[in-house]
């Protein structure tokens, strides 16, 4: 499946450093929390009864950002598998059809730490990036992909809703070093109207390379929208623009035109986050487009509720039309939704 140049997700109104627009994650192919989840919930229970084995009080709840990969789009295997510890450490074991993930990360005070296999590529990295306060990375890869050391501040303003961000680095690369800085302007803005949940966010960039003389200036601009009209029924639908102008040094730091559309249809049935019993708790359908390669994704979901695994989950079948017709395919994949 054509993949977009920069991952479409938005948390907050901040912007990680690789440049992503960083406020809710959208109904892309991400696939989620797993039916691994209901063994493995059900032997945790049973191992918090036993004196030898103490699980850490909030173990359960660390399984809401588990993902069990099972997809004919993203591989199969499983992201963000939390380890039996204190400190909340990850494993993640994927082998989709270009790459292999294998790699442990643990993030604590505003600082991430990971190492291992990444899209094929190895990995060592140390990075704090709190919303506001000292910025500090040091990112090391193998199989040409690029290094960096970079340090800087954030600080934001408007009652936090603005976020300002500067960075100043190096690049390495097999073929250049590239010293260069970093600017970020993001920020949002939420508003009901009755029933009616919207918000809207934008985020400014530039980097720049004084040694090769290059600059590229960014712009990324949301919108998003919700409604429940009926109580169980919700209606949702977003776009978002990228808009990119000038050349990078560092091919990876690179960004390129981007836009998507995206509507869903969500009904959840009474009794969907029921803390018991096992049943249907919802029912999806979600439609995307993505405007540069013209491509459609249409996907239908079933998500059971099993009441001690703290997310919905079940098969995915959804169809994927191309401009020419010969990338027409069925997607097939597991997916959740929070309860």
């Amino acid at each position: 499946m054509p993949q977009p140049d920069a991952a479409f997700h938005v948390r907050g109104a901040r912007g990680r450093q690789d440049g992503e627009v960083l406020i809710h994650r959208f109904p892309l192919a991400r696939l989620g929390t797993t039916l691994l989840l209901s063994a493995l919930a059900a032997s945790t229970a049973a191992a918090q009864s036993t004196p030898s084995l103490k699980l850490p009080a909030n173990y359960l709840s660390r399984f809401g950002s588990t993902e069990l990969v099972v997809s004919t789009e993203s591989g199969y295997g499983v992201r963000y598998f939390p380890l039996m510890f204190d400190q909340d450490i990850r494993i993640s074991l994927v082998k989709a059809p270009t790459y292999w993930d294998y790699n442990i990360s643990t993030r604590t005070n505003d600082t991430t730490l990971a190492a291992g296999v990444f899209y094929n590529k190895p990995r060592l990295e140390i990075t704090r990036d709190p919303s506001k306060g000292v910025q500090y990375s040091g990112l090391l890869q193998g199989r040409g992909a690029y290094s960096k050391v970079s340090g800087g501040y954030a600080f934001t303003v408007s009652k936090d809703r603005v976020r300002v961000l500067n960075n100043v680095g190096v690049a390495i690369t097999p073929t250049v070093a590239a010293p260069y800085t970093q600017s970020e302007v993001s920020g949002g803005y939420g508003k009901s109207f009755g029933k009616l949940n919207t918000y809207v966010g934008s985020t400014a960039r530039l980097y720049t390379f004084p040694v090769q003389k290059q600059l590229q200036g960014s712009f990324d601009a949301v919108a998003v929208a919700n409604i429940s009209p009926v109580k169980g029924l919700t209606l949702d639908a977003s776009h978002f623009e990228r808009f990119v102008g000038g050349q990078v040094a560092v091919p990876d730091f690179g960004l390129g035109r981007y836009q998507e559309s995206n509507v869903g249809v969500t009904y959840r049935l009474p009794g969907a986050g029921a803390a018991s019993g096992f049943g249907v708790g919802a029912v999806r359908s979600r439609l995307t487009h993505t405007w540069q390669n013209d491509y459609t994704y249409l996907r239908g979901d079933l998500l059971l509720n099993v009441g001690f695994i703290p997310s919905l989950f079940g098969p995915s079948v959804g169809y994927q039309w191309s401009p020419t017709g010969k990338d027409n395919k069925w997607l097939i994949s597991l997916v959740t939704l929070p309860k």
